[in-house]
């Protein structure tokens, strides 16, 4: 009880295998290729979110809770201005790096010349005394920051 099948060149094939080669018709079966992108292509996105997400952590220092402004008009930053982060316990940020209140003074100096900005931008957490935050920017005064800017969250 054989099948015979009828090839395209009109040749016939039973059930054992007796096709020649030059009857086989080759298809690409793309689906492993989609596959493969579509892994590719997540791979990229978690990447790129992972390196935005680590860059924005690496200039801004730590986590503050910044107050909230309805007045505060667009800050034009660059990339090379220094952040100074202030946290709710008054521990200092320059970028990432913490920096101990006796540095202060030289640590923006050299940010500051390094970036060849004149710019300080603070970021501080609500809970921030004036009177710490008003400590902090005259220091940055005499290191040479022309302008200050102090960051602020949109009111909602």
């Amino acid at each position: 009880m054989g099948i015979n099948v009828e090839l395209n060149d009109g040749t016939t094939a039973s059930e054992e295998g007796d096709v020649t080669a030059d009857a086989v018709v080759a298809e690409i079966n793309i689906t492993p290729l989609t596959d493969v992108f579509l892994v590719l292509l997540i791979i990229f996105m978690v990447t790129s979110t992972a390196l935005v997400e680590h860059e924005v952590a690496s200039r801004a220092g730590m986590k503050v809770v910044l107050p909230k402004a309805n007045a505060a008009g667009p800050v034009s930053q660059r990339r090379s201005d220094p952040v100074l982060t202030v946290t709710r316990n008054n521990e200092l940020y320059l970028g990432a790096r913490k920096l101990e209140a006796t540095n202060l003074e030289a640590e923006i100096r050299k940010a500051l010349t390094e970036a060849g900005s004149d710019v300080l931008l603070i970021r501080g957490d609500k809970n921030v005394l004036l009177g710490s935050a008003v400590d902090i920017m005259s220091v940055a005064k005499k290191a040479g920051a022309a302008k200050i800017a102090i960051l602020t969250a949109p009111n909602k």
